[in-house]
């Protein structure tokens, strides 16, 4: 449980939180949101201890029981799997333990000491922890060789994922969260939602996901005015509720200005009459009275579109037969695609898959070793991509970067055409190394909408972002013209600008046939089949070491009653898959709807409880699989 008391937090001479009264409970998942700048970042810091507050108190479990991700990862030696069970305090007290009893002095009472670290190594079940340690990593995509070699070999993201893994593997109470999924693919946030949802502990989760905080929060604690505003539901329960308040406010403050307008027309009118002054003080007084109502500071959405494009030809980009890749690497073989205008496409895989390989082909970063890329000649293509941010000229202002693209233009015109992405006189005037991480992006995509695409490539355009600029962003991809390549994890905005998807898979490129909730159920079927082999062998391993009849017996007896239950869900699901695809049969025909329409009505009906059970009951085998791993 955490509970915040009469907080008080400034940061230097400014307070970002006053008499703050919250509480989450046990095993409460809650969300964290406010605008950037609102203290998200060192409200985390005072739960840990690491920020002093000013006054009020935090009530949090002691720092032993608090899980949250160190961004500082020096053990580049170790094994990464080494790293990941170093988070996990128990087995590193009982290593230790039996490290300390086996080279110490020869005595007596030494194979005591020995037989009783041995036997507490063998109570926490190192071999069930090292299991549920893999099955992590394998959930976060690092595969199982990764896992076995040193982290001096991996990459600033695989760290992040192996820093994330080391947390989640940690026995806690409360569990911090800062934007988890900033380097996970779009399988691994599935993977990690679902394992949120089982968690007992209390967590707080800070993120700009806004698919992510409605599958995997309960709660919303809103940072606003100095204060946390608590709303029971998802991230989409509190935004609607949030409006419907502002809605009301705003209400209340047109009511309350119309009366205190007639009160002062009053009193202007009447105060210098004898007859009248007496009431005219009377609503003088009742004027003070009144509750001071402050306009809520204004929020406004921060829009911008893109430019229609100035040709748009029927064929943009095909390509036949390509191998894609780097000197002494073939990523991608066999590739072949073609985009046309008005094509609309979010490219889907794992980390590591060739996404990134793919658009680069396309814009011509990558040159293709076999095979044909076509461009028209009226091709013109914009590409939006995280490493672009490092390549502007730190040197040059935002408005020096656009100048050098469009010379002729007028200063006032491109001020204005800054200013429409909150560029400011003083800010377009500041050199790009002064500018924020949110600010750089917003300088590219200034840039790139000026360029006037055809085509739009955008490569994890999200990453980073605040959730303002990500939804405006969305809303000008969804209104573009012109056709849109996107790869992205985030789901709110794959929904809202793509109509086809691409899956990068294998080596290989295909169209994948079904939307964003089919390939999370792919994802989750696909896990299915990789858990039972990896069950099975660890489970082998961990008979072999134990080779004691009473063990074997234990273990049996544990998993009895979990078998049977994944075994009733299994039978459940294949039922309920059974009666979705006929009843997508039924619905598919045109001349069932000409037919009773309470029948329609009950079919539709059906259609969705089936959608909602097949859902739970997915979400209970993947517990009941977990459970059934750890029983090694």
């Amino acid at each position: 449980m955490l509970r915040l008391s009469g907080l008080r937090l400034d940061r230097g001479p400014r307070t970002l939180y006053r008499d703050v009264h919250v509480t989450a409970s046990d095993a409460e998942r809650v969300g964290l949101v406010g605008a950037n700048g609102s203290g998200k970042s060192s409200l985390l810091g005072a739960i840990l201890g690491r920020v002093a507050i000013d006054s009020g108190s935090i009530d949090a479990p002691p720092p032993e029981r608090i899980a949250w991700i160190d961004q500082d990862i020096e053990s580049a030696s170790d094994r990464a799997i080494e790293f990941v069970l170093s988070g996990h305090a128990p087995l590193m007290k009982a290593r230790a333990e039996l490290e300390s009893a086996m080279h110490s002095i020869a005595s007596d009472g030494q194979d005591l000491r020995i037989a009783s670290a041995q036997a507490h190594l063998a109570e926490l079940n190192e071999g069930a922890i090292a299991a549920e340690a893999m099955a992590i990593l394998n959930g976060l995509g690092v595969s199982q060789t990764q896992a076995q070699g040193p982290l001096s070999e991996l990459s600033g993201g695989q760290r992040n994922r192996l820093a994330l893994a080391r947390v989640l593997l940690q026995p806690a109470e409360l569990l911090l969260l800062d934007e988890p999924t900033n380097h996970l693919d779009l399988d691994s946030i599935v993977w990690l939602e679902n394992w949120l949802r089982r968690q007992q502990a209390t967590v707080i989760v800070v993120s700009h996901d806004r698919e992510f905080l409605d599958r995997c929060t309960d709660t919303i604690w809103h940072i606003v005015d100095q204060g946390i505003c608590r709303y029971a539901g998802n991230y989409s329960t509190f935004e609607s509720a949030w409006l419907e308040k502002q809605r009301q406010f705003d209400t209340r403050l047109r009511r309350q200005q119309r009366t205190a307008d007639h009160l002062n027309r009053f009193i202007n009118r009447f105060r210098a009459k004898a007859t009248k002054a007496r009431q005219a003080q009377s609503r003088l007084k009742m004027l003070e009275r009144m509750e001071k109502l402050e306009p809520v500071r204004e929020q406004r959405e921060w829009r911008f579109r893109f430019f229609d494009p100035v040709r748009l030809p029927a064929h943009l980009v095909e390509g036949e037969q390509l191998q894609l890749g780097y000197p002494h690497k073939v990523v991608l073989d066999g590739v072949r695609f073609s985009v046309r205008a008005g094509d609309r496409i979010g490219v889907l895989g794992v980390n590591g898959a060739g996404k990134s390989t793919l658009v680069k082909a396309i814009v011509g970063e990558l040159p293709v070793t076999v095979g044909e890329l076509r461009r028209s000649a009226g091709t013109a293509i914009g590409y939006f991509a995280q490493h672009q941010l490092e390549d502007l000229d730190p040197a040059e202002t935002p408005l020096e970067l656009l100048r050098r693209m469009a010379p002729d233009a007028r200063e006032q015109e491109l001020r204005d055409f800054l200013g429409s992405f909150r560029f400011g006189a003083d800010l377009a005037s500041l050199p790009v190394s002064r500018l924020s991480g949110g600010e750089r992006a917003r300088c590219a995509l200034a840039l790139l909408v000026w360029r006037r695409p055809n085509l739009l490539v955008m490569d994890e355009p999200t990453n980073h972002l605040d959730m303002p600029t990500r939804e405006a962003l969305t809303v000008a991809l969804s209104s573009f013209e012109g056709a849109l390549i996107v790869v992205s994890h985030d789901r709110h905005l794959l929904r809202a600008t793509t109509d086809q998807l691409w899956l990068v898979q294998g080596a290989g490129l295909e169209t994948f046939d079904g939307d964003l909730d089919d390939y999370a159920a792919w994802v989750v079927e696909r896990r299915r089949a990789q858990l039972r082999p990896a069950s099975g062998a660890a489970e082998r391993r961990s008979e072999q070491r134990r080779q004691a009849a009473g063990e074997r017996e234990r273990l049996s007896r544990a998993r009895r009653p979990l078998q049977t239950r994944l075994d009733a869900v299994e039978q459940r699901l294949q039922s309920i898959s059974e009666e979705i695809k006929d009843l997508d049969a039924r619905l598919a025909s045109e001349a069932f709807y000409t037919g009773d329409p309470e029948s329609v009505s009950q079919a539709l009906k059906r259609r969705g409880q089936l959608d909602y059970a097949l859902q739970t009951l997915e979400a209970q085998w993947l517990e009941l699989q977990s459970q059934l791993d750890a029983i090694v």
